[in-house]
């Protein structure tokens, strides 16, 4: 009876390494970390308990600096390492967004570096005090974010993607990219956790949260 060609020990062995990989693509696929959803689309949802969350003071918000001049064919505001001079119209109506969910009961805190010290400025006019845990924030700026974060005040923290990006990571979370300007929300939940409420980007304002 022919029962086939025998497997030779070397065909086994690229057998064996197949089968490892596709093991470990499937892995890459199950656990891959996911991305913190947008309050316009997706996590439409949350808008509320977001607005119920922000009245009690209990939000954090990360917000990307506006757009950098170093990196973009357009003239500077000031300097050669702050902000664009077109992107000033954009962060005056972020303010204005900010200024009409309430600033009273919110702390400020930027990153001293030009791009987002000017984003600040332009933004919430100067009442925001300089930190230099947000842009020194390799695997730091997680527990200064809640070491800083006053009861009953809301934490809005001006700073650079590469510190949002940890940020994300330590919620286990891993999204592209913001785009400038972009503010991430969060809140604390049960067992003392932070909740999640998703991203905003600046033109998505008006039209989410009901403005």
């Amino acid at each position: 009876m022919n029962l086939g060609t025998p497997i030779t020990s070397n065909k086994r062995k690229w057998l064996v390494i197949a089968v490892a990989l596709s093991v470990i693509a499937l892995a890459v696929i199950v656990f891959e970390s996911p991305a913190i959803a947008d309050l316009s689309e997706e996590n439409r949802h949350e808008v509320s308990t977001l607005k119920a969350q922000w009245q009690k003071g209990e939000v954090i918000v990360l917000v990307r600096h506006l757009e950098r001049c170093d990196k973009e064919d357009s003239p500077c505001l000031i300097g050669t390492d702050g902000i664009t001079a077109r992107s000033v119209d954009e962060g005056q109506a972020l303010g204005e967004d900010f200024y009409r969910l309430g600033l009273l009961n919110s702390d400020v805190y930027n990153s001293p570096l030009p791009r987002t010290a000017q984003t600040e400025g332009i933004v919430f006019g100067d009442r925001g005090f300089d930190q230099d845990w947000l842009f020194k924030c390799k695997k730091t700026i997680f527990k200064d974010a809640l070491a800083n974060k006053a009861p009953g005040k809301n934490l809005i923290l001006v700073t650079h993607s590469s510190c949002i990006d940890s940020f994300e990571e330590s919620l286990g979370y891993s999204s592209e990219t913001p785009e400038y300007g972009t503010s991430l929300f969060f809140s604390h939940g049960p067992e003392n956790k932070l909740q999640v409420h998703g991203f905003l980007e600046m033109e998505d304002w008006d039209h989410t949260l009901g403005f």
